[in-house]
């Protein structure tokens, strides 16, 4: 999990425990058991931002995790 970014970020929902990552095949966001292949962001305020609109749409915010 070595990036060239100081900071790295991922999305996690409280409710199973899953981290979200963006399905290939139609662009949806799917829950994943591993935080390696989950959607990566490299700014703390790009996460949250994204995890609050995720929150406006399903109903459940997921929690920042700073990898």
């Amino acid at each position: 999990m070595l990036t060239q970014y100081a900071e790295r970020y991922v999305l996690r929902t409280e409710s199973d425990g899953c981290y979200l990552c963006v399905n290939d095949a139609n662009q949806s966001i799917k829950s994943i058991d591993s935080p390696d292949n989950a959607w990566t962001f490299h700014t703390h305020d790009g996460a949250v931002t994204h995890a609050l609109w995720i929150g406006e749409v399903h109903g459940e915010t997921p929690d920042v995790v700073k990898i």
